[in-house]
Parts: structure tokens; C-alpha cells; sequence
């Protein structure tokens, strides 16, 4: 089959490789780009943005993606995938529960992971192992209630419960908000996290994050992350 595709043109080899992109996703791509020298030469480019394959399989996977687990378009419509590496990392993240709904709710004034939870870290160290340039940023609240004294803190050691159970925990980042994103989610009437932060519980919102290996930039951030921490930079939050 391999010295068949080879007799065929560059442009008809380009073609198939589109189609498999599209059909089969970039990861099966990515195999038929390495086949042969050749093949790595049409379909793997040393920039996958200069590449107008690459940039049409982009579009059509993401948008079918898109389509199959139902997300809005406010969900995506902002996030930019521009390499094979940030496909692949959005197609798994996709296949989770957590694209639906990234948050580990927590019981009242508990740092305690409730069973019912287990499924979505069971994913969570599914990506980490498959992916291993990935991190986890895991952004912990606290409810309205909290005293001030401990919300801090509190919310910060709800991220490390679930942290110490995680594969790699050198890959993982806690954030401790405290209370200051729940009292701008509770005052929210359409926020997904609203009613947790009103009835006083809190949360740990789970974060896939790739950087390039370089200067460690990060390049895409899944789910991308809700305009209120743009609106809370100012604020120090408790980091680790």
C-alpha cells in the first residue's frame, strides 16, 4: 500500500492526507506523516501554522467536535488551535466529562473528594499520562461564607487533596482563590458554578494547560478559563 501512495503526486498525497485529517484525527495524521521521508516532508512541516493541511483538518475536527459533544460556541469560539499537538490535547479532552463540566465540587466545610468524583480524576490522570508535555492547573474555591481568615488557605488545600492523588504531581499547579471568584460567581444569574457558591460550598475547577517545550509559553488552555479571572488579575491568589 506504502509504495503505492509513493508513485502517486504531491498534491494527490497532500489530498489523502487531508481526508485521513479530517476522518480520523490528527494523531492517525501524524502516523501517515511519518511513513516515509517523503510523506514526512508533504504532511509534517516544521510549523504545522504554515501549513494549510494542517490548518483545514483544524477547523473541520474541532468544529465536528464541537458538533458531537453539543458545546456552545461560547465555549469555543475564542479558543485558537493552531498546532497538531493542541488537536490532539482538545480531541481527548472532548472524550471526558470534564469538557462538559470541569469543576470537583466539594461538601460543605469539607477538603474531603467525594466518591462520586473519582470518575473525572480517573480522566484527569488519563490525559496526564497520555500527554506528558500537559500540566494541571487546578483554580480552588472556597464558598461565600468562608471566614476570611481561612478562605485562603481553605480553598487552597481542597486543590491539594486532589493534587496528591494525581499522577506526576511535579505537572501540577494549585491556585487558592479564597472566596473572591465565588462572590462574583454567587451575584452571577447564569454562572455554572452560581448555586454552589450561594448555598456556601466550594470547588476545584480542573485546567489542561500545553506550553511549548521552549521558554514554557503556554499555547492553549482547556477549557478556556471564564472572564472572571481576567477581571481578578490584580488580586494575589495563593499559588503551588
Amino acid at each position: 500500500m506504502t509504495d503505492y501512495l509513493l508513485q502517486l503526486h504531491d498534491d494527490a498525497l497532500i489530498n489523502i492526507g487531508e481526508y485521513t485529517g479530517k476522518i480520523y484525527g490528527p494523531e492517525t495524521y501524524t502516523r501517515l506523516g511519518q511513513t516515509c521521508k517523503r510523506m514526512k516532508r508533504l504532511l509534517l512541516p516544521d510549523d504545522d501554522a504554515s501549513s494549510q493541511t494542517i490548518q483545514n483538518i483544524i477547523r473541520s475536527r474541532k468544529a465536528y467536535c464541537t458538533a458531537q459533544r453539543s458545546m456552545s460556541l461560547e465555549t469555543t469560539q475564542d479558543l485558537t488551535i493552531k498546532s497538531l499537538k493542541e488537536l490532539a490535547l482538545f480531541e481527548a479532552w472532548c472524550d471526558t466529562p470534564l469538557c462538559d463540566d470541569n469543576r470537583i465540587p466539594f461538601p460543605f466545610a469539607s477538603v474531603d473528594i467525594d466518591e462520586s468524583m473519582h470518575d473525572k480524576i480517573h480522566y484527569i490522570m488519563k490525559i496526564m499520562q497520555r500527554y506528558r508535555s500537559v500540566t494541571v492547573q487546578l483554580d480552588s474555591h472556597c464558598g461565600t461564607i468562608a471566614p476570611n481568615s481561612v478562605a485562603s488557605s481553605f480553598s487552597r488545600s481542597r486543590g491539594e487533596s486532589i493534587k496528591d492523588v494525581l499522577y506526576d504531581q511535579t505537572r501540577v499547579e494549585v491556585i487558592g482563590w479564597g472566596k473572591r471568584i465565588a462572590n462574583k460567581v454567587a451575584r452571577s444569574d447564569n454562572h455554572a458554578f452560581g448555586e454552589l457558591a450561594r448555598e456556601g460550598r466550594g470547588w476545584v475547577e480542573v485546567y489542561f494547560v500545553l506550553s511549548d517545550g521552549g521558554d514554557d509559553t503556554r499555547t492553549i488552555m482547556l477549557p478556556p478559563r471564564h472572564e472572571f479571572y481576567d477581571r481578578d488579575r490584580s488580586a494575589t491568589a495563593d499559588r503551588g
